[in-house]
């Protein structure tokens, strides 16, 4: 176990960085196989620059050709990533860690684009709804097929339908259609009780920090714009890792 560990923590974290460069160059609708370049100077990134989480810190945070800031979620998601993934790891049955690898990094992905750009990419939420299904139907994650289905729909309907009664009594947008495309694409690893589960812990994620975010920034205001993708991530990624103990909890069995 120990020889894994040691084996797969460095593999993580380079994945993390390759997350970051999908979600970043998804949503700018950028080539993935070019080169990584400084956002500010353009650049090239020396592959010295761009070992993870150590070169942030060697450069303090700053492109060594123009000392611009580099943003703090390239490694905040590298360090994230290898974390969820080592957990993954240690806690899934060998038969569902692809599977649920494939879940993870889409959700990784979003996190990192809706927090930088509250923008969802299709490509890894729509788009993984029959790759769920396939997988559900080879028995590479741990629910029946007619589960899959019926965990996608329900979790694009269900915000839908929130979505839109949010809209007629405020006549505001509460909820993006990358929302609902994530939680459907959710519901298609998890099945319907991942998807009423994932909602419960984003909400509840996401009260704690928006609550937290408001004081820190001492000012209360009626409507703050904080992505929900990252918090139905987050609970989608919670679900996964802690289902027996959370199902146990709710009383589910």
């Amino acid at each position: 176990m120990i020889f894994w560990l040691i084996l797969l923590i460095p593999l993580f974290l380079c994945w993390g960085s390759f997350l970051n460069v999908v979600a970043y160059r998804l949503i700018k609708g950028k080539d993935l196989l070019h080169r990584s370049r400084c956002i500010h100077c353009k650049q090239i990134i020396a592959w010295y620059d761009n070992i993870p989480l150590f070169s942030y810190v060697a450069l303090r945070g700053r492109c060594r050709s123009c000392s611009k800031p580099i943003s703090w979620l390239y490694p905040a998601i590298e360090f994230f990533t290898t974390v969820v993934m080592t957990l993954l790891y240690l806690r899934i049955e060998n038969t569902y860690f692809l599977g649920y690898f494939v879940l993870f990094s889409a959700l990784i992905v979003t996190i990192r684009s809706d927090l930088e750009t509250m923008l969802i990419s299709r490509w890894v939420t729509i788009a993984l709804v029959p790759v769920g299904i396939v997988m559900s139907f080879t028995d590479t994650i741990p629910i029946a097929p007619l589960n899959s289905m019926m965990g996608a729909a329900s979790g694009y309907l269900s915000l839908w339908f929130v979505g839109t009664l949010f809209y007629l009594v405020t006549r505001k947008e509460g909820l993006g259609q990358g929302d609902l495309d994530l939680l459907a694409c959710i519901g298609a690893f998890t099945g319907i009780v991942g998807v009423w589960m994932t909602v419960l812990l984003g909400s509840l994620f996401g009260s704690i920090i928006g609550t937290a975010v408001l004081i820190y920034k001492g000012k209360f205001q009626r409507y703050m714009k904080l992505p929900f993708g990252p918090f139905l991530a987050l609970g989608a990624i919670t679900y996964v890792l802690f289902q027996g103990p959370l199902l146990r909890l709710v009383g589910f069995w």
